[in-house]
């Protein structure tokens, strides 16, 4: 048998072992995914409840005043 060369048994080993890896690699960028798009959910959650938390009574709201919030009166209301 000729160096570099190797027999047909091995050469499947190598190929398997490579494959398991790439799909350990594959099934680590998936949870990383997962856990990336867990987190964002929750991040946004957070942010509306902040805002809904945050939000000012439609009675403080002053006539012509500009709004975030679709309840309030605004400048452009008046205007219809």
């Amino acid at each position: 048998m000729q160096q570099g060369k190797l027999p047909p048994w091995e050469s499947e080993l190598v190929d398997q072992a490579i494959d398991a890896a790439e799909q350990r690699d594959e099934a680590k960028e998936a949870e990383k995914a997962r856990r990336r798009a867990v987190q964002l959910a929750r991040e946004q959650g957070y942010h509306r409840l902040a805002v809904a938390i945050d939000r000012p009574p439609p009675e403080r709201a002053v006539k012509g005043q500009l709004s975030l919030f679709p309840t309030d009166v605004t400048l452009f209301d008046d205007a219809g």
